[in-house]
């Protein structure tokens, strides 16, 4: 029984690129399968070569198929039997967050060693989750809040201000009390362990929540 794990690697700067490389060829069970700067060499990579695992940079700009959320979301539906890893150097709870909830479980910090590589490939060809040591202090830190899924009220308010709605349109639609509304949109931020709007919205354009650009009244 062949239990070679086909990995592909994608990220855009060269000496980082090198380095998982180098990692990836010293684990005996890895067939390295190739290694791509942007999203158009990753998805004619994947389209011609089978893959167990892909090995991915966060933020990869200049690909025809985005970066981020987006190319998460694209690769996960174009290849819904890979399994992703995530190389990240933006530890921000919201975009872990964000992470799982595209389904990915493996993620691991640019400022941690890369031997965690052996470990989240492990992990994640066998279903289970492995954050690097940052990234896993980093969801450790959460107030008990923290851990609780949004509720379905919650996520509801949180997409229609998102979207452009203000407190008193959403209360108005929702048929509920600005009060009610004001304190759903502050537990959800906690949760999410957002602070700010800014931050909010900046989540929520990662995850294709929102417009880019705030419409006109």
């Amino acid at each position: 029984m062949d239990n070679q794990v086909r990995v592909a690697v994608a990220d855009d700067h060269p000496v980082i690129r090198m380095g998982i490389e180098a990692t990836l060829d010293d684990i005996s069970f890895i067939d390295r399968i190739g290694s791509v700067a942007d999203s158009t060499q990753l998805v004619a990579l994947l389209d011609t070569q089978p893959c167990d695992v892909l090995v991915t940079d966060y933020a990869m700009p200049g690909g025809q198929y985005g970066d981020g959320m987006e190319l998460i979301a694209f690769v996960r539906h174009r290849y819904p039997d890979l399994r992703i890893v995530v190389l990240t150097s933006m530890e921000k709870l919201a975009l872990i967050r964000g992470l799982m909830t595209h389904g990915i479980n493996a993620v691991l910090s640019k400022a941690d060693d890369m031997s965690h590589l052996r470990a989240a490939i492990q992990a994640t060809r066998t279903g289970r989750r492995y954050y690097s040591p940052r990234i896993a202090n980093l969801l450790k830190a959460l107030p008990a809040t923290g851990s609780a899924r949004l509720s379905q009220r919650e996520s509801e308010v949180i997409a229609l201000y998102v979207g452009g709605d203000s407190i008193n349109t959403i209360a108005e639609k929702l048929q509920r009390s600005k009060q009610t509304i004001s304190t759903q949109k502050v537990t959800a931020m906690r949760k999410l362990g957002i602070e700010t709007d800014a931050d909010l919205f900046k989540y929520a354009i990662e995850l294709g929540l929102t417009r880019k650009k705030p419409l006109s009244d």
